[in-house]
């Protein structure tokens, strides 16, 4: 799962499966959904802020100086429940001003309805539980594609990469780099600006966006990079992130699994 700092946790097609219509009133009104969506973020994370600060105490407190966890959301998963919350956050944001720019009844109505929905989905987030992870590490920036003269074929590839943390875990992927080879040339990827705590970080290679997969068989180590010197391995799929290592509610800790 991805971290709540990795990036915008809900795009436009995301915001579809609520709402079918939201592109055409976005465009109609001329309504930003990523401003939206990066505001309602911000909202969440101030909510979560305020959260974590009232249990930053007995026993939460001997927790979070245990693990060395300050006060931010840099190490909060955003699972199901919080995706859910921040989509019809959104859309109560993308409502409410679609309603004051023609203070049409219809644009109301839905403002009311998501905002009445985005009050319980964060209550009930809440309920189920903040998603915390010990030694969070970040989604890798996009990586850098070069090549070097070798023995490769005349191809399109498709890179991800991933950092990986002191515990093995891995972040979630980059976005997908692209680049075409001649004969006679080697694909060389190089992750860029590692993480504080990144031991090492993955390649993920296809020749479809859709289709990369895992080509090291450990961790790549920082400053080094990775060439394909074979064919293409049929690895694991990129990484979709860290899984939460217990969940907040109610001033308990309950530990996964």
């Amino acid at each position: 799962m991805a971290l709540f700092t990795d990036g915008p946790i809900n795009g436009a097609v995301d915001l579809q499966n609520y709402e079918n219509g939201i592109l055409t009133v976005a465009n109609t009104e001329q309504i930003d959904l990523a401003g939206k969506g990066a505001l309602a973020q911000g909202e969440i994370a101030t909510e979560l802020i305020l959260f974590l600060r009232r249990r930053y105490r007995q026993p939460d407190f001997l927790w979070a100086v245990t693990y060395g966890r300050t006060i931010g959301v840099d190490d909060v998963v955003v699972t199901d429940p919080l995706r859910r919350w921040h989509a019809l956050k959104t859309l109560s944001l993308v409502y409410r001003d679609a309603y004051n720019n023609q203070l049409n009844d219809r644009y109301k109505g839905k403002w009311n309805e998501y905002e009445q929905l985005a009050k319980a989905s964060g209550e009930s987030y809440f309920q189920v539980g903040v998603g915390l992870v010990s030694g969070p590490i970040a989604k890798a920036a996009i990586p850098v594609l070069t090549t070097v003269p070798g023995n490769g074929p005349a191809a399109t590839y498709y890179v991800a990469v991933a950092w990986v943390n002191q515990t093995g875990q891995f972040g979630s992927a980059s976005e997908v780099a692209q680049l075409t080879t001649s004969t006679g040339q080697q694909l060389v990827v190089a992750a860029v600006n590692p993480p504080a705590n990144a031991t090492g970080w993955n390649a993920y290679v296809g020749e479809a966006p859709e289709a990369t997969s895992l080509q090291n068989s450990s961790p790549i180590a920082i400053g080094n990079t990775w060439t394909l010197t074979t064919a293409l391995q049929a690895g694991a799929p990129p990484s979709k992130g860290q899984q939460p290592t217990w969940f907040l509610v109610d001033h308990r800790l309950i530990e996964r699994g």
